[in-house]
């Protein structure tokens, strides 16, 4: 019996790197007319030995690229595009018509299409969002945070951290600035925090404490 090829690759389902069997390859080489250049693209067809998804590593090198040991420096690309983090369960919760839950998931499909100007601005409107669906629009950001503090629905830290990440909106709005994978990171995990306190766990919160039996007499 021939023994299955693997490899390493990540996995969007399992988030992780996880092995893989290699059910085929395509491999395409070229060079320069002179011989003095080479390149190469190679393409696997991969299914994660964990959950059995399957996607497509497309593999390239050029040899005028090389590492310090003059070894081609090679690229990897996944297709469907590798996702750094998964959309929390909770959303499943959520109205999928509702335009928090599609501002959400326009988030993730640009973080995973790797266009992490376009996620910030995304994460700045969904919180500009939240605060005026609990408070109203007052006008500016400002004043929205200002108003959505002082109805006690977050804490001066709290409003601290969102001012951060409405800044990363901002600077890729006006200033040109391309967010980093960790500053998205950040910013993502913030406003996840602000919508499943707000419109996730305060129901669930509801619904648990709902079913508690009602204080006796005090004796």
């Amino acid at each position: 019996m021939e023994l299955r090829k693997t490899m390493k690759a990540h996995c969007n389902t399992c988030n992780g790197q996880r092995n893989h069997e290699l059910r085929d390859q395509v491999a395409v080489r070229g060079r320069d007319s002179e011989n003095t250049v080479e390149w190469g693209d190679d393409d696997y067809f991969l299914r994660c030995l964990g959950c059995g998804s399957v996607k497509i590593l497309h593999r390239s090198w050029f040899s005028e690229d090389t590492d310090e040991e003059g070894r081609p420096i090679t690229t990897d690309t996944y297709f469907p595009s590798s996702v750094f983090r998964n959309p929390p369960d909770w959303i499943a919760k959520l109205d999928k018509s509702w335009q928090l839950t599609v501002l959400l998931n326009e988030v993730y499909r640009a973080i995973q299409n790797e266009a992490p100007s376009l996620a910030a601005m995304g994460i700045r409107s969904i919180i500009e969002s939240v605060m005026i669906d609990k408070t109203g629009d007052h006008g500016t950001f400002k004043n929205n945070l200002a108003e959505f503090q002082k109805n006690g629905f977050i804490s001066k830290i709290q409003a601290d951290v969102l001012q951060g990440a409405l800044e990363l909106g901002h600077a890729s709005i006006h200033r040109g600035h391309v967010p980093t994978s960790a500053q998205i990171a950040v910013s993502l995990e913030t406003v996840e925090n602000l919508v499943h306190m707000l419109y996730v766990l305060e129901q669930d919160v509801k619904n648990v404490l709902g079913k508690l039996p009602k204080r006796g007499p005090s004796h």
